[in-house]
């Protein structure tokens, strides 16, 4: 069966009849709230569960700037607390991240949620989880905080990247919420071939590990805008590749990272990025051209691995 996606527009959505009083309604912002609410959100959070929320909350160095906008992020901190959650947000790297976080606009102030280290203040608290079946890695160190959470929302990021060539769902998972031993372990895979492969299977093996014991309690969403070439992790930032597309939600993280990746290549090319200088056309693979490495590599390892399928449904939110 298709896996729903419930899709909100990045394009404003004018209101029916003309009536410019609700036009806020159109607006990225307000469709988002209402596609939290039509997703399966409400039957993932439970009254008195902690929730991770997982968002790479930008560069350690200033330069970088397109990462996701915190109004999202205190929107979706807003709705968990509706449903009677208690979410943090969090990111890798320990307390020398979280302090460049809050200066990148993930403070409380800002969020409504404290922003805590996945890993403990040093990155030395992980649970060792062992995969039965895996491509690469059958021991992970999945993050501590986000092992012991109760719900995790993983809250995404797309853009390009060197290794995978885009970071989405998969990775901000795998990358963001295991230890600096796998991490390495992962970026040790780049050697042993010059496509990506390996890394891209090495990723979905963290994925796995970190998802496992979130069976029905996991959340995937995809912020598709500002999709630049790099990761947000660089202290720089270019023009994005596509316009602004939008934010997709779904529990299944193979189908919202594959709708993903097709939104992007089927977009036209912003006059001046990476992807017009290249010629890329609508409906190439963009980052293939951008990096050399077939992102969709990540997409059919998923699907392989059991974590979701390719085949979904897109439900558009609307006012």
């Amino acid at each position: 069966m298709a896996s729903k996606i419930y899709f909100a527009s990045a394009r404003f959505t004018p209101p029916s009849g003309g009536d410019f009083s609700r036009a806020r309604e159109g607006s990225l912002p307000v469709k988002f709230r209402k596609a939290l609410g039509e997703s399966p959100l409400n039957s993932i959070v439970e009254k008195g569960n902690i929730v991770a929320i997982k968002v790479h909350i930008g560069p350690m160095e200033e330069g970088g700037f397109r990462y996701i906008r915190p109004v999202f992020v205190r929107i979706l901190v807003d709705y968990v607390k509706q449903l009677g959650g208690i979410p943090f947000i969090t990111d890798t790297w320990g307390l020398r991240h979280i302090i460049a976080g809050i200066s990148n606009g993930f403070g409380y102030d800002a969020v409504g949620a404290p922003l805590i280290p996945a890993n403990g203040v040093k990155e030395n608290f992980f649970y060792e989880v062992e995969l039965d079946t895996y491509y690469h890695l059958k021991k992970v160190q999945v993050a501590g905080n986000v092992y012991d959470a109760d719900v995790l929302i993983n809250f995404s990021h797309v853009k390009g990247h060197a290794a995978p060539g885009v970071g989405g769902a998969i990775k901000n998972l795998a990358m963001g919420c295991t230890s600096y031993r796998t991490r390495g372990e992962i970026h040790q895979l780049e050697r042993l071939d010059s496509i990506g492969k390996a890394f891209q299977e090495g990723l979905v093996d963290a994925a796995k590990a970190v998802l496992r014991n979130k069976r029905r309690k996991a959340l995937h969403i995809n912020y598709v805008m500002d999709v630049q070439p790099m990761c947000d992790c660089a202290p720089w930032s270019d023009i994005p590749t596509v316009p602004d597309i939008g934010i997709l939600i779904s529990e299944d993280i193979v189908a919202v990272e594959y709708a993903s990746l097709k939104m992007i290549d089927e977009a036209p090319n912003i006059p001046g990025s990476v992807a017009d200088k290249l010629g890329v056309k609508p409906g190439e693979n963009k980052y293939l051209k951008i990096h050399g490495k077939d992102p969709y590599i990540q997409v059919e390892a998923a699907e392989k691995a059991g974590l979701g399928v390719k085949q979904y449904e897109i439900i558009e939110v609307l006012p």
